[in-house]
C-alpha cells in the first residue's frame, strides 16, 4: 500500500510534500514495534548536556563571581543581553566543543542552551551572536583580567570552611595551540607548536584549581615564575580579604 501524498503550502507559501495523516499506518512495523511518523516535533539539539553545566554553575558560582570582575562600559539602553549572560554563554559553549565565535549564531537559537540560560526554549528571546562577542572581549581590560585571576584565587579560599594545615601550589602549564595571528601567539620550541602557555596553578593535595594566567607562547623563565610565589598571593589585596591569611 502506498502511502498518499498531498502538498501543503506554509504560511511563507513554500510548498511542501509530506505524508498524509494517516500514513502512520502505510509503515511497516520494525520488529513488532509500530512506526510513527510526526512531522511537529519542534527543534532538536544535541547539547542537552549543557544542562548540567548549568546546574553545575548554580552550585559553584564561577561564573557569576567573573561576571563581578567585568566593567561593563556599554550604554545601559543599548544593552541586550547582560554580562551574566554574555559570560555564561560563552563558557558553556567552549565546554561543549564550540570554541569559535562563530559558533554562537547557530548555537543562539539551540533550544537547550537557551533553556540552560534561563530562556524558554522555542518562544524565549534568543541567545547573543558572533559580533556581541566580539565587542565584549575586546570590552575585557587588564584590570578585569587582573580582577579575574584574584577572583579565582578568592573562590578556592571560600571553598575551605576551616583553614587547611597547609596549601601545596602546583604550577603546571600547557599549550594552547592557535591557527591564526592572535597577538603574542608565539613558535614554542617545546611543543613544536604556535600557541599560547597559560599557566595554571592548583591546590597539591585536593587537586582544586586557584587560578589560571594566560601568558605568551615563549617559554617563560624561572624568575618569572616567582610572581606567583606564594609570598606574593598572600601579599595580593584580592587574598587579604581571606580570613586564612
Amino acid at each position: 500500500m502506498q502511502p498518499l501524498l498531498r502538498n501543503i503550502v506554509t504560511s511563507e507559501s513554500t510548498q511542501q510534500t509530506l505524508f498524509s495523516f494517516n500514513s502512520a499506518s502505510a509503515i511497516a512495523p520494525v520488529m513488532g514495534k509500530k512506526v510513527a511518523l510526526d512531522f511537529n516535533g519542534g527543534n532538536i539539539t544535541s547539547d542537552a548536556g549543557v544542562l548540567l553545566l548549568s546546574k553545575t554553575e548554580s552550585q559553584l558560582g564561577i561564573i557569576s563571581m567573573l561576571t563581578k570582575c567585568i566593567n561593563d562600559t556599554r550604554r545601559p539602553s543599548s544593552i541586550t543581553h547582560s554580562i551574566k549572560e554574555l559570560s555564561t554563554q560563552r563558557v558553556f559553549q567552549i565546554t561543549c566543543g564550540y570554541e569559535d565565535g562563530n559558533d554562537s549564531n547557530s548555537l543562539r537559537i539551540d533550544p537547550a542552551m537557551k533553556m540552560a540560560l534561563g530562556r524558554l526554549p522555542e518562544t524565549g528571546l534568543d541567545l547573543a551572536s558572533q559580533p556581541t562577542f566580539s565587542r565584549l572581549e575586546n570590552m575585557i581590560t587588564r584590570r578585569d583580567l587582573y580582577q579575574i585571576a584574584g577572583g579565582f584565587v578568592d573562590h578556592f579560599l571560600t571553598s575551605y570552611t576551616e583553614p587547611p594545615e597547609v596549601i601545596v601550589l602546583d604550577f603546571d602549564d600547557t599549550e594552547d595551540v592557535v591557527h591564526g595571528h592572535q597577538q603574542l601567539a608565539l613558535f614554542n620550541g617545546y611543543y613544536q607548536e604556535t600557541c599560547y602557555q597559560p599557566l595554571h596553578v592548583y591546590e597539591g593535595f585536593s587537586g582544586k584549581l586557584i587560578t589560571a594566567i594566560l601568558r605568551p607562547g615563549k617559554r617563560p623563565s624561572s624568575l618569572s615564575e616567582l610572581r606567583f610565589s606564594p609570598k606574593k598571593a598572600m601579599m595580593s589585596p584580592i587574598s587579604c580579604k581571606s580570613p586564612f591569611f
